[in-house]
């Protein structure tokens, strides 16, 4: 029974501890809705502090901002800044890829990096570890 006891905390110390540097870190954006982005120049830096930093590289222009951790992977992403390059080639899918990264409220771990969810729940961003 202590046994028990102790693997079941210790799982359950697992669960909680592996919630927000999980997240930190950087990242390639593969998917962005349906779209697969892989072979685009779509990056994904979070980091996680005092101060929570978001910034990237968006196929064109370089983005950031902060953000507030709510705690179990829900978070607000608060006003991004961006540079202001005309990219005519990549500027649909800039415009993309910031559109929805205006809708996440949650960020998930995976093995490969991480899934990037709506208030609905859905898997709007895909994103690998670099």
């Amino acid at each position: 029974m202590r046994i028990f006891t102790l693997l079941f905390s210790l799982t359950l110390f697992t669960l909680t501890s592996c919630d927000e540097q999980d997240v930190a870190g950087s990242y390639d954006v593969v998917l962005v809705g349906e779209n697969d982005y892989s072979e685009q120049d779509i990056t994904l830096t979070i980091e996680m502090g005092e101060e929570n930093r978001i910034s990237g590289k968006s196929a064109c222009n370089n983005y950031g901002g902060s953000f507030e951790y709510l705690g179990k992977g829900k978070v607000t992403i608060g006003p991004l800044m961006g540079t202001k390059m005309m990219c005519r080639d990549v500027h649909e899918i800039e415009r993309d890829y910031m559109s929805h990264l205006a809708k996440v409220v949650e960020v998930s771990p995976t093995k490969e990096g991480l899934e990037l969810l709506n208030a609905s729940g859905d898997i709007i961003i895909t994103a690998v570890k670099q």
